[in-house]
């Protein structure tokens, strides 16, 4: 998983199109995702699990690997024509007993591939939304100051067809897009700085 799951909305009240004090404005909210240091955050917050699992994978595999070639000289042993009948039961039965250890490796992989694949998926869906409700909220108070009666995301699409919603707007409308990049990122930490971890989250560990 690259990147985060990006969630556009449309969000609208009931109102009259002909009215004239009708104030409108339209915002990017997919941009204003994308921009917020918050989701940079999180987006290199899951990279780093990301690689740490591939890693517990390719150990566990590497893992799998080597029980394969013991496997095979157990194999290759049990054929031996001078082996006593005591010994070439010893054979079979460490044959046997490498095999359903190569069955019990390989379910452990699935299964540990299977459980990261949820915990990264959980992680990415809870942090999107976490940050889409804040993004939500700037947006709301922002224009609720500004006296906006209609505030629209011009990136959102239909999720019937794909059509984006908003296929013409006028530039007449105000887009305070880059207003609320700005107010959600002035609590941005300074560059090299850590970022505080989102709740819930794991701290980060020592290099």
């Amino acid at each position: 998983m690259n990147k985060l799951l990006i969630l556009c909305f449309l969000a609208f009240a009931p109102v009259t199109l002909a009215s004239a004090d009708m104030k409108v404005a339209v915002v990017d909210l997919s941009k204003t995702f994308d921009s917020y240091y918050k989701t940079k955050d999180a987006q290199a917050r899951l990279k780093e699990k990301e690689d740490g699992f591939q890693k517990e994978y390719q150990d566990l595999v590497g893992e799998y690997q080597h029980m394969g070639e013991e496997f095979q000289k157990l194999q290759d042993g049990s054929k031996d024509p001078t082996l006593s009948p005591a010994a070439q039961a010893d054979k079979k039965n460490a044959l046997t007993a490498k095999a359903q250890d190569l069955q019990n490796m390989q379910r452990k992989i699935e299964e540990m591939k299977n459980e990261r694949t949820r915990e990264i998926q959980d992680e990415a869906l809870r942090r999107h939304k976490e940050i889409v409700d804040e993004l939500t909220k700037v947006i709301t108070d922002y224009s609720g100051v500004q006296g906006f009666d209609l505030v629209i995301d011009k990136s959102s699409q239909s999720a019937a067809s794909g059509v984006p919603i908003v296929l013409y707007n006028s530039s007449k409308l105000i887009d305070i897009t880059n207003d609320i990049i700005t107010k959600i990122n002035a609590g941005a930490p300074p560059a090299g700085a850590a970022a505080p971890a989102p709740s819930g989250a794991a701290p980060a560990p020592a290099h």
